[in-house]
């Protein structure tokens, strides 16, 4: 019977064999088997348990457990075109636009387009509505006196609930630079800090 057996399997019905016996050891142990929420964690299982799929990583390091990857604030987004202005240290103001790709870009209505009136950043979230701006400007000394000047922003702003304005805070320090050496930030010649604020520019 066993040598019987043993040849029906290796006949190619091995697969077959093996799910009619899970089959049947699921039917004995009830709908245990099919019980997912003895499965799933629930905080993967959805709202109101539903379940729903959630984005998860495998963590063998941690008891071999999925753990969930969730963005918890699913509001608005920073990225569009802002219309700012900044107090403090580095009194301005202007458009600015953060893209999606983790970049900003802005133009100052305060300064001198003879000096440098263009700077741009790079940006991303850290938080729930909340964003972290490294921003560079650089520009000359003064009209006709040549490249000479490195200003480091790094901010952070607080989008509020409806998406259409933030606000935060910035430290600024200046840099003298020259053409040889541009980004050089070894020879600081002032700082200080201050406060942004932004409204959302839309489409007519």
């Amino acid at each position: 019977m066993i040598n019987s057996a043993m040849r029906w399997l290796g006949g190619g019905k091995l697969a077959s064999a093996l799910a009619v016996l899970g089959l049947t050891a699921c039917m004995q142990a009830g709908a245990a088997c099919m019980n997912l929420d003895s499965l799933v964690p629930k905080k993967l299982a959805g709202a109101a348990g539903t379940g729903q799929f959630v984005p998860a990583v495998y963590q063998p390091e941690a008891g071999a457990a999925l753990l969930p990857v969730i963005d918890e604030d699913e509001g608005p987004s920073i990225v569009g075109l802002w219309q700012f202005r900044m107090t403090g240290f580095a009194p301005d103001w202007g458009t600015q636009a953060w893209h999606s790709d983790g970049t900003e870009l802005m133009f100052s209505g305060a300064q001198d387009p003879q000096t440098g009136d263009v700077c741009q950043g790079a940006w991303r979230k850290v938080g729930p509505s909340t964003y972290t701006l490294n921003h560079i400007a650089m520009g000359w000394i003064a009209p006709g006196a040549g490249f000479g000047v490195r200003v480091h922003f790094h901010a952070i702003v607080h989008l509020d609930a409806t998406g259409n304005s933030f606000t935060g805070t910035y430290t600024a320090g200046v840099y003298s630079v020259s053409p040889a050496n541009p980004f050089d930030e070894s020879v600081k010649v002032a700082g200080g800090t201050g406060t942004v604020m932004a409204k959302r520019v839309k489409p007519d």
